[in-house]
């Protein structure tokens, strides 16, 4: 399918499923502003992307609000009985990629406070009756979400309360059947009573604790009383002219900045070796973040120190990227140029597999993330936020913002968004050509039981004989997909055309467009 797309003049939405873009529009069409309308947004994603993100996962946004522009990490922490020494006793050389050892403390609800308590005009029960109506009433399965669901229904279906959402009278729900969420519609309803504390504290933060305490995870009621959100600064670089932001650490968005920081200095429009100069740049860049990014107090400044080539190498293995995992975005921007771009993610698909029985809460899977090495910088520690794959990106030129997006995808991500953007930027394609272009990717990934496999290049259908032999030049072996399946980039701007603001959804997945 090609890219999507539908310009208007005074808002624009584009998302992972036409519901939340259904939620954000009528959000603003109801007096919301862009923050009220992509919390609506993102509360719609978490009931109806049950593969992809849930209010058990985090979130990442940049927020342009008036003049200024704030990034906003809602990333959970490692519980405080999560150490090395508990993993080594369990007889773990590696983190569990599933199950209740998996599961790191959930952010995104403390990021919808953190939105809400700083931007926001309507209140919760107002942003979140869409997310509600949802989960009671039920939706569709979408096509996706039922292929997700039948491949990993073997690995989730062992753990707590799975079977009870995905499996009702023992058959696992298929392509156009109803699922329902009593219990999460409950918990949705609990926040707009209660706030932040609605799902941090009392009846809901009980069950899940109890939940993984029964199934012998590590989470507790402790720690989920402790999860902050943290609005910060964001980082930024220089790229042919215009500015490019994104999230400072935990973050991955360094990676693109560093990666376009070294494309800079690179005459790139008519260059045959275009895409393998790019394939260097983010391996170079993958290698110094995983060598160096680690949760600190001085994070933001070591990504701009290796960002502007103030860092070394790092680690001497290079560290590429992986193949993908469920993630989900979305964007919005109004005709003043507020807009929000916030990427949401409960890691694998369906995260941990563990469903909290009584509040219907899908909890993530990012503590795998971690390494078992106390010298890497990114050990596993109590209360540390593991590195995250989730980032999104402002593009700022000389009249302001211009261009707001994301895509999900793991370790594709930045490598995504750099060659959307070199594409919008370098060679001055129409965000539909850049969005709808063939991709490449570096595989494997950054996360602990990736290191040892082969490195390769990923090459989705339809790249140029010439694009294909500069890539085999970077000495890595061509793996050739079947279909294109390389993120699913979700984008709103100004619109040169049409001289309003238009929305963009990629085709590879099932996102959509509104504009009014």
């Amino acid at each position: 399918m090609h890219a999507t797309a539908s310009s208007g003049e005074r808002f624009a939405v584009a998302a992972g499923c036409v519901e939340a873009v259904d939620a954000a529009l009528s959000c603003h069409r109801a007096g919301g502003n862009v923050v009220d309308a992509a919390i609506a947004g993102s509360a719609a994603m978490c009931v109806t992307m049950p593969q992809a993100t849930g209010i058990g996962g985090d979130l990442f946004a940049l927020v342009k609000f008036g003049d200024d522009i704030t990034a906003i990490n809602a990333s959970g922490g490692a519980p405080r009985r999560a150490t090395i020494e508990a993993m080594r006793k369990r007889g773990h050389a590696m983190i569990p990629y599933s199950g209740p050892v998996s599961i790191e403390t959930p952010g995104l609800v403390a990021g919808w406070g953190a939105l809400h308590e700083r931007f926001a005009s309507r209140p919760l029960l107002a942003l979140l009756g869409s997310a509600i109506a949802l989960a009671r009433d039920g939706f569709r399965l979408s096509p996706r979400l039922a292929d997700c669901l039948a491949a990993e229904f073997s690995r989730c279906a062992v753990e707590p309360g799975f079977r009870d959402v995905f499996a009702p009278n023992g058959r696992l729900l298929g392509p156009g059947d109803r699922l329902t969420q009593p219990t999460l519609a409950a918990t949705l309803e609990s926040i707009t009573r209660d706030g932040v504390r609605g799902f941090y504290a009392g009846r809901v933060a009980r069950d899940i604790a109890r939940t993984v305490a029964d199934a012998g995870g590590l989470l507790d009621e402790h720690d989920l009383s402790m999860v902050r959100a943290e609005r910060v600064a964001p980082i930024a670089c220089r790229f042919r002219g215009v500015e490019i932001l994104t999230q400072p650490p935990v973050s991955q968005g360094a990676i693109l900045l560093r990666a376009l920081s070294l494309l800079d200095g690179h005459e790139l429009r008519d260059d045959r070796h275009r895409w393998s100069v790019a394939v260097r740049a983010l391996a170079r860049a993958f290698e110094e973040r995983l060598g160096r990014l680690g949760d600190g107090p001085d994070s933001a400044e070591r990504a701009r120190a290796m960002i502007e080539g103030r860092a070394g190498r790092g680690i001497a293995r290079p560290a590429l990227a992986q193949a993908g995992d469920e993630t989900t975005s979305l964007c919005v921007m109004d005709r003043e140029g507020n807009a929000v771009s916030l990427i949401q993610s409960v890691f694998a698909d369906f995260g941990s597999g563990v469903i909290a029985r009584e509040s219907g809460v899908l909890l993530n899977n990012r503590l795998s993330g971690f390494f078992l090495d106390p010298a890497h910088p990114n050990a596993l520690s109590p209360g540390r936020r593991t590195m995250h794959t989730l980032h999104s990106w402002f593009v700022r030129d000389a009249d302001g913002l211009l261009l707001a997006g994301g895509t999900p995808g793991g370790d594709n991500q930045p490598q995504v968004n750099l060659q959307v953007l070199m594409r919008l930027i370098e060679l001055g394609e129409t965000p539909i050509r850049a969005i709808d272009a063939p991709r490449w990717a570096i595989a494997p990934g950054t996360e602990p039981k990736d290191l040892g496999d082969t490195k390769r290049v990923r090459v989705e259908p339809g790249l140029d004989v010439e694009a294909l032999a500069d890539l085999a030049t970077v000495g890595l072996p061509l793996d050739r997909l079947a279909g294109r399946s390389l993120g699913s980039v979700k984008m709103v701007g100004r619109d040169p055309g049409t001289g309003g603001i238009s929305a963009w959804a990629d085709g590879r997945r099932e996102a959509a467009a509104r504009a009014a």
